[in-house]
């Protein structure tokens, strides 16, 4: 393989990293909204209630009418500014965090609560053989995960799992605003259950003024896909090229064009495999599998454009030769 070559290899290669790269900065920027929203759509709406009933019998009401529902709640405390309660009935979002993990389905099971900390959260922590815990009052929280560090978005909040049977869910409804994520309809007989009135979160009409605030990625992604496809004509022309030079004929010719062929495909399928442990390791997903979807779909794109440009390239040779051409 010439140095020719290996240069253009690296085209594919930088438009893989740049795709990824910009998938990447799609799934961040979404995440920092999300983060902002303690982790919430824009389905979400809050309501306040005067009922003095405890948090434990919301969610047992919740639990008993609305079980096939996905639902997730996040209680602010009216008094605990910084207090966040965090409940649902499913997977949650996949938040970024710098360490640990955000909370999952069997953390709000239990019968123990636990805690995920903003980077700028200002709480009492007790540091115990390398394990965090939240300090409030008589009651220890063990620390599950951190946020990364986004100074764009107010991270100075704490957020605690609560549960049917955890000590977070005996306080009264009453203390906290409740701001709940669900069908639309769901939401609304919730609220009408506990006479309140809906409101949309601040965060929500932010969402709805910047939602194309994605398109510059989107359409830088399309540039280096347009590059790698540009290497692999590049490399198309460089290939026609050598076949020349073989001074193979008919059977010969074709298998060789197709064994160089071959091996591209293979190494560009390789440099992709490579980009996605790469950008794993590096670069923040809200779930791979747009990562793999995007770095094959670019593959396939790459093979395609190489392959009409060598069939372009032969038929404007056969009509350029004589019959008793070589090519």
């Amino acid at each position: 393989m010439n140095f020719k070559k290996i240069f253009l290899l690296l085209i594919p290669l930088l438009a893989f990293l740049g795709m990824g790269t910009m998938l990447s900065n799609i799934d961040s920027g979404h995440a920092d909204e999300l983060l902002e929203a303690h982790g919430l759509t824009n389905n979400t709406r809050y309501f306040r209630t005067s009922n003095k009933q405890s948090i434990s019998s919301f969610l047992h009401y919740l639990d008993k009418y609305y079980a096939n529902h996905q639902l997730q709640l996040h209680l602010d405390s009216n008094y605990e500014k910084k207090q966040v309660l965090v409940w649902a009935n499913h997977t949650v979002k996949s938040l970024p965090t710098e360490e640990g993990r955000y909370f999952s389905p069997d953390d709000f099971k239990g019968k123990v609560s636990f805690a995920v900390l903003g980077p700028a959260t200002n709480v009492n922590l007790l540091d115990v053989q390398n394990n965090k815990y939240v300090v409030l009052g008589q009651n220890y929280y063990s620390v599950i995960g951190e946020f990364k560090d986004y100074p764009q978005v107010e991270m100075d909040k704490y957020y605690l799992s609560t549960g049917i049977d955890q000590p977070t869910a005996e306080d009264q409804l009453r203390n906290y605003r409740v701001v709940i994520d669900g069908a639309p309809n769901i939401i609304e007989k919730i609220a009408r259950h506990y006479h309140a009135k809906l409101h949309t979160p601040s965060f929500v009409k932010e969402h709805h003024r910047d939602r194309w605030s994605v398109v510059p990625d989107i359409l830088l992604l399309l540039v280096a896909m347009l590059f790698g496809a540009g290497g692999n004509v590049l490399l198309a022309i460089l290939i026609e090229r050598q076949a020349k030079l073989t001074h193979l004929h008919g059977v010969l010719l074709r298998n060789w064009v197709i064994n160089q062929s071959v091996r591209l495909f293979m190494i560009e399928g390789v440099l992709g495999i490579f980009t996605y442990i790469f950008l794993r390791c590096h670069a923040f997903y809200s779930t791979y599998s747009s990562l793999i979807f995007t770095l094959i779909a670019a593959w396939i794109i790459f093979i395609a454009v190489f392959c009409i440009t060598i069939y372009s390239l032969v038929r404007k040779e056969r009509k350029i030769v004589k019959p008793s051409g070589k090519f």
